[in-house]
């Protein structure tokens, strides 16, 4: 697959993510259903995380979001256990939808490059955002989940 198409790849599903994160009212977006560990807003914040984390500094680029973010939603993390306000849900949309941009302008003409160590097992920078695209639609699912068993 071309560089291209792994780019319009990669900003359709955040566009299909954000407009799905629209339809969360923020009273539900901080609700943990049974069965689930995190909230709708918690997955998000993950999304914007992952994507952070690894994406940016692998083309020696400053990652965009606040140190904060990356305390509040990384793996093994839960709601529960914020010390601090977490972001409105506008914030994190609006993050969504800047960072899809961001990553594109960082990392166009970079995807067949090799990381500087690997990731998962995955040995390029286009690996990566294969991974990534996966993973955000993972937590996808688990949004569309949590949102049907709190509104029925």
């Amino acid at each position: 697959m071309s560089e291209e198409q792994l780019f319009e790849q990669m900003k359709m599903w955040r566009k299909w993510t954000v407009e799905f994160l629209r339809t969360i009212s923020e009273e539900v977006a901080d609700q943990i259903p049974h069965g689930h560990n995190n909230s709708i807003r918690w997955n998000a914040g993950h999304i914007l995380v992952g994507w952070d984390n690894t994406m940016f500094p692998a083309v020696n680029e400053e990652r965009q979001m606040p140190l904060s973010y990356h305390l509040m939603f990384p793996s093994g993390s839960n709601p529960e256990k914020w010390t601090e306000q977490p972001p409105s849900m506008d914030k994190l949309i609006k993050q969504l939808e800047e960072q899809a941009i961001l990553i594109e302008q960082a990392c166009r003409g970079h995807l067949d490059e090799p990381l500087k160590e690997s990731f998962l097992g995955m040995r390029t920078l286009g690996d990566m955002l294969v991974f990534h695209m996966n993973h955000e639609n993972l937590h996808m699912g688990i949004i569309k989940s949590i949102k049907q068993m709190l509104i029925k």
